[in-house]
């Protein structure tokens, strides 16, 4: 019998193809189907860790730049956050203590994922990106349907998988730019390419209404007509100036409850000063009792300590805001601030450093349109906690993987 032989340039591709196409059904299923998108995660995290073992072992590893420069920001946030879960294991609110516990090892598992995605993309194929494009479109098609019964079934704002509607359309942006991304590299005729912008920002936004987020809904429009500008040169100003000028006409065309939500911002604005019980207004109470509650050092306090700190302040000079004074033992509504309030100076550095190098990366590549995800993600973390949830550690990194694998491959090595 004739053995066969597999080239190991060929058995990597096809470990890449299938690990590739796991991390997208992972990520296109994340808001619609529990459990198994994480159980994914997992599972090719096994399978890369075994694979750069074997391959440290036989010294046929690739060192890439651009794959450190993504993978060391994940791992230093990962390690920084389950560092300080460790030191404050004792807390009692145990709950914000393991979200940063699963948290942190998420950010460290896709610091190996990033690597491995990134460092192999060489591996990417038109075919791998086509069916993976595929995926990830009936993934958004599958959330837009979720939402709508959802919305439906209790005319409420929706939420999905996660526990806020906030949350869950910063992740269906996530998702979204992800498709566009790409599928940006399968379609190349610029028909096809404006086809597919509008029809993936109408979901995008279809979704973002059924949330009423204010912040997503006022964003939303600006990401894509800055990620429109960026990647579709040849479209020209007119161009440009039209798709605006249909943006506006369609946000015109919003639902009425939106538009109620959207007005209410300059009311509860206005009315600070006298009425603090408000959404904005309980931002407010809570950003500024969480600045006063920083701790200055390394690694931070416990939950408990900038709980307390953060109450007495709102007690004290927000006329004891009830809504504030119950949202501060859970979060800040603010990443930066609540990275600071927690894991300290330590803590600060890596989420700074998570941000701008991501920013970076994409605009020295020569791939500035990709920096629309990490900035997207910053505006978001301006008004909410966006790096909390377990579930939104997963999907953000899911989207920052598949993205940036999408930029220029290495030279490839020798054989």
């Amino acid at each position: 019998m004739k053995r066969v032989v597999i080239q190991p340039w060929l058995a990597e591709k096809n470990l890449y193809a299938c690990c590739f196409l796991l991390l997208t059904a992972a990520l296109a299923a994340a808001l619609v189907v529990p459990a198994y998108p994480k159980k994914i995660f997992y599972f090719v995290s096994y399978v890369v860790a075994l694979f750069l073992l074997v391959q440290g072992i036989r010294k046929r590893w690739i060192a890439d730049k651009t794959a450190l420069a993504v993978a060391l920001p994940l791992l230093f946030i990962g390690l920084v956050r389950l560092i300080w879960s460790r030191l404050f294991a004792h807390a009692a609110f145990s709950d914000v203590v393991d979200n940063y516990s699963q948290g942190g090892k998420l950010f460290i598992i896709a610091a190996l994922l990033s690597y491995f995605i990134l460092s192999w993309r060489a591996c990417l194929t038109r075919r791998l990106l086509g069916i993976s494009a595929i995926i990830l479109f009936i993934g958004l098609l599958a959330t837009l349907g979720a939402g709508l019964y959802e919305h439906f079934r209790t005319l409420q704002r929706i939420q999905l998988l996660t526990d806020s509607a906030g949350t869950v359309s910063y992740l269906i942006t996530a998702l979204a730019l992800t498709t566009l991304y790409v599928s940006h590299q399968v379609v190349t005729q610029r028909l096809g390419q404006m086809a597919l912008f509008l029809a993936v920002f109408a979901l995008n936004m279809a979704l973002m209404i059924l949330t009423e987020s204010r912040a997503g809904i006022l964003t939303l429009p600006l990401l894509y007509l800055a990620y429109f500008s960026l990647t579709h040169r040849w479209a020209g100003k007119i161009t440009l100036a039209g798709l605006a000028a249909a943006v506006v006409i369609g946000l015109f065309l919003m639902p009425a409850s939106v538009w109620q939500r959207l007005d209410s911002i300059h009311n509860e604005v206005d009315s600070y000063q006298t009425n603090n019980n408000t959404s904005i207004g309980a931002r407010f109470s809570i950003w500024k009792g969480g600045w006063h509650s920083v701790s200055w050092s390394l690694l931070g306090q416990s939950p408990d300590s900038r709980t307390a700190i953060a109450r007495t302040y709102i007690q004290q000079h927000e006329r004891n805001n009830p809504e504030a004074w119950k949202n501060v033992m859970y979060h800040l509504h603010d990443d930066t601030l609540e990275t600071l309030s927690l894991q300290g100076i330590a803590g600060l550095l890596s989420l700074l450093t998570f941000y701008l190098t991501l920013l970076v990366v994409a605009i020295r590549r020569g791939v500035p349109g990709l920096s629309l995800l990490p900035l997207a993600i910053v505006i978001f973390g301006l008004t909410d906690t966006v790096l909390i949830q377990s579930s939104s550690v997963m999907i953000l990194a899911l989207a920052i993987i598949l993205s940036y694998a999408l930029m220029a491959s290495p030279p490839q090595r020798s054989r």
